[in-house]
């Protein structure tokens, strides 16, 4: 464990307590992106979605993460052998539990404007269905990446300075998210695409054919390249720690 970490966590746990949230928390906007001739426009969250509105889902229908289910997210153990890391879930984190702080993430200001993550593919379409959303396809990930551009200039959305652009291992210290918004988004105002939660995408509209794209903040910085798909096991309703949530809507 990073001793530096280690300090910036117990530093904004006991003197931070209680400091006002950001103005970003609150219901995600939308954006619109637009189409062409080979894909309609379509609605997409600004922001990651964050632990605090997570929460607001979690009390208004009293729903359990595959995550809380199991006591822990998974990751592969060599092979295609998987292992449950006990203590990680939506609103809980290992660091925690090993500082002896009972208090989950959403009752933490700190953390309630960070990615919610933890999730599997199966959580993230329970809170899609409640707010009637949808998981966005491939297609309609990679058209927002380019910010509905078909011949596209950046190597990533906005830019090609990805420090400015997204969180990842190599601006974070790997522990945490960071806030949703914080660096620079594309060209049509979309925050975080690449880097601090990854993102669920369907082969297909209304599939549960999935991949996850955009990285992390733990991620290494090719994982970031928008082309590149995590390399993991896709199945529906294994929790991982890299999972959080976007969602797109129809345009009525």
């Amino acid at each position: 464990m990073k001793i530096s970490s280690v300090i910036s966590f117990l530093f904004l746990v006991l003197l931070r307590w209680g400091h006002h949230q950001s103005h970003i928390e609150g219901p995600s906007k939308m954006v619109l992106v637009p189409g062409n001739d080979e894909i309609e426009s379509f609605y997409m969250d600004q922001y990651e979605l964050t632990i605090a509105e997570f929460a607001e889902f979690v009390e208004a229908t009293g729903y359990v993460t595959e995550a809380e289910k199991l006591g822990g997210t998974m990751r592969l153990k060599g092979g295609t052998n998987w292992e449950i890391i006990e203590g990680k879930a939506w609103n809980r984190h290992t660091l925690l539990d090993e500082n002896g702080i009972e208090e989950t993430l959403d009752k933490i200001p700190e953390f309630r404007n960070h990615p919610v993550m933890h999730l599997a593919p199966s959580d993230v379409q329970a809170y899609a269905n409640w707010v009637n959303k949808r998981i966005p396809t491939l297609q309609e990930w990679m058209h927002a990446v380019k910010a509905g551009q078909k011949d596209y200039q950046y190597a990533y959305p906005g830019g090609n300075d990805l420090r400015k652009l997204g969180w990842y291992e190599g601006n974070t210290d790997s522990w945490f998210p960071m806030d949703v918004g914080t660096k620079m988004p594309n060209e049509l105002g979309i925050y975080d695409l690449v880097g601090n939660a990854a993102e669920v995408v369907l082969l297909e509209k209304g599939s549960q054919e999935f991949q996850v794209r955009g990285g992390t903040f733990f991620s290494s910085k090719m994982f970031l390249e928008p082309e590149r798909k995590a390399p993991i096991g896709a199945v529906w309703n294994r929790p991982l720690d890299m999972i959080g949530i976007r969602l797109v809507k129809d345009v009525q």
